[in-house]
């Protein structure tokens, strides 16, 4: 089947507008209105153009599959068009759209007429369903460029704006530009490069009792003293408790997945698949955390300093009277060391309750090799027979692929409240053992965290 085409020879299933004030045309409350970019959150009543065929089009909404707008642009449902809309290329992209003898026009209170002279509001800009997912995200996030962060400020039918950044459509959209978390654009005659800031943390909550004392107060001190307010995942078998404790956190989004775990490689293994995953691939920082963490500083300066940092870190096991080697010890992936050995240093295994990964893009493939690992593995040798489960498997296909730092994880994570250096961040409360829930009950009171 063919899909229609709105220009020249490129093809498009799906055809939105972006009016020159930089509002996508949407329909509400029986009119069709200026919706900003922020305020998108799914496609329903948004505006198409619908290519009829010998170079006339039509206005509907998109979940409208037979009619379209009359004339006048009252009716949404007209039984039969009284006019065909004709475009005037301003470029490839940017229209002119001519409705009988006169111009659609975007007002900057959001409203929409036709007017007879077409001047600068009546502008559009003609997006794919791609292109307009693309620019969406960026403006619901910050961009980090040369170590300073800018939020989206403004948009019009060449350019979105970060305050002083002029970012042009024909950059983000340049073939150069095809990773999700990071781009390129000139000004003037000089490349700068952008990191999106769009942050995850994730947690794997499974059985009731402690485990989800642990966590309420894992994501209290999150959102209490962290200070964030961005997304959060959660896997868990227990989604109605968790959601009821997610419920009072003004989080921008909260997504709970339901999963079955019956044994200790389904309890711990699961994050491992998470992080391969497309549901991580937007996501750039992410920060793992065990339910047993506690957040003791504002977050989001670490979300921004630790992009400077291009591999998966976590803390380095260095604790007195034991051999924390990777090399030496089953908690660091030593049994998998031994059994198929590779060139390394004899450096110390990490642990992975607080997991930092720069980008959920750039490092999906190397957890889809760990989980392919991890699931071979045990099928062939036992669901047990790996020390420490994925912990092991991190350290042994890390470290082997060379994609381990043990900063930033290292110099902002401690293991009690006791004596906490200035630069902690997180508190990681799993030497306590069976007793870490009433560690952490006590150190919340005595750091004045509830």
């Amino acid at each position: 089947m063919l899909k229609p085409r709105i220009f020249g020879d490129t093809q498009m299933e799906t055809s939105y507008i972006l009016s020159d004030h930089g509002m996508v045309l949407s329909y509400e409350e029986g009119k069709i209105i200026q919706k900003p970019l922020k305020n998108i959150l799914d496609f329903e009543d948004l505006v198409i153009i619908k290519n009829v065929g010998f170079g006339s089009y039509s206005i509907q909404i998109k979940n409208e599959e037979i009619f379209s707008f009359n004339s006048h642009l009252t009716h949404h449902n007209k039984a039969v068009d009284d006019h065909f809309i004709k475009f005037e290329y301003l470029d490839n992209k940017v229209v002119f759209f001519k409705i009988n003898d006169n111009y659609l026009s975007s007002f900057p209170d959001s409203s929409m007429n036709t007017l007879p002279e077409a001047i600068t509001w009546e502008r559009f800009r003609i997006l794919s369903e791609q292109e307009l997912k693309r620019i969406i995200y960026l403006s619901q996030n910050s961009l980090l460029i040369d170590e300073k962060l800018y939020s989206f400020s403004s948009a019009s039918t060449e350019v979105m704006n970060f305050g002083d950044m002029r970012i042009e459509f024909n950059d983000l959209f340049s073939d150069i530009n095809k990773n999700i978390t990071e781009f390129t654009f000139f000004i003037d005659n000089f490349p700068f490069f952008a990191k999106i800031i769009n942050p995850l943390f994730v947690y794997v909550i499974f059985g009731n009792g402690d485990i989800l004392s642990q966590f309420k107060m894992s994501i209290k001190s999150l959102v209490d003293v962290g200070k964030y307010k961005g997304d959060v995942l959660i896997v868990t078998d227990h989604e109605e408790e968790v959601q009821e404790l997610c419920k009072d956190y003004n989080l921008r989004n909260v997504i709970i997945i339901q999963a079955t775990a019956t044994d200790r490689l389904d309890f711990v293994g699961i994050r491992v698949r998470m992080l391969a995953s497309d549901i991580v691939k937007s996501y750039s920082p992410i920060f793992y955390i065990d339910a047993d963490v506690l957040i003791v500083k504002d977050i989001n300066p670490t979300l921004v300093k630790s992009s400077k940092f291009e591999k998966i870190s976590a803390q380095l096991e260095d604790y007195l009277y034991f051999n924390n080697k990777i090399k030496h010890n089953i908690s660091v992936g030593s049994t998998l060391f031994n059994e198929c050995p590779f060139e390394i240093n004899d450096v110390n295994g990490f642990n992975g309750g607080v997991l930092f990964v720069p980008s959920g893009e750039k490092f999906q493939d190397i957890f889809k090799i760990a989980y392919i690992m991890m699931v071979k593995y045990t099928h062939r040798n036992g669901r047990e027979s790996i020390p420490f489960y994925e912990q092991s498997i991190l350290n042994y296909i890390l470290y082997k692929s060379n994609n381990f730092s043990p900063e930033p994880v290292s110099s902002i994570t401690e293991l009690s409240c006791e004596e906490v250096k200035k630069d902690a961040v997180f508190i990681h409360y799993f030497p306590a053992g069976g007793e870490r829930t009433t560690h952490m009950k006590n150190d919340i009171k005595e750091l004045g965290l509830c």
